[in-house]
């Protein structure tokens, strides 16, 4: 199991490789070989794999969090793209749950990613308004 902070990223001469594996579609089986054999992985997992891949694949660093894992205002931070103090202001105004092993705060992976849904669908709200009132000639300066 690796830490619930880790990010995980792919060196660009390996991108073209894991998006062609992943631009299969997800209907597909998906085996995984190791030096004990090879497993044909069920569908949710290989489901799971393909999309791993293609984020690999495009660029973008994945953090792999299981959602029951514990995690710290740091990686909560690192998680949501925000500062630390910022979270710790969220824990305050009650936006963002946490609770205290001694004297640090805990917050569950799954209210952190919850949090950061509501949060890009805010955001795209917003944008859908500022593109809507472009479209009508409302400038904001």
């Amino acid at each position: 199991m690796t830490d619930a902070s880790a990010v995980f990223e792919v060196a660009e001469p390996d991108r073209q490789k894991l998006a062609a594996l992943a631009a299969g579609g997800s209907d597909r089986p998906v085996a995984v070989r190791t030096n004990a054999g090879e497993i044909e992985l069920p569908s949710a997992a290989g489901q799971a794999v393909l999309l791993l891949l293609g984020e690999l694949g495009a660029g973008a660093a994945v953090h792999l969090v299981p959602t029951d894992a514990k995690l710290t205002t740091q990686q909560s931070a690192d998680l949501l793209g925000i500062s630390r103090t910022y979270v710790i202001r969220l824990i305050g105004d009650g936006k963002l749950p946490a609770h205290l092993v001694g004297t640090h705060r805990r917050l569950r992976a799954s209210d952190v990613l919850d949090y950061k849904a509501r949060r890009a669908a805010r955001l795209a709200a917003v944008d859908a308004i500022a593109d809507a009132d472009a479209e009508v000639g409302i400038e904001y300066c």
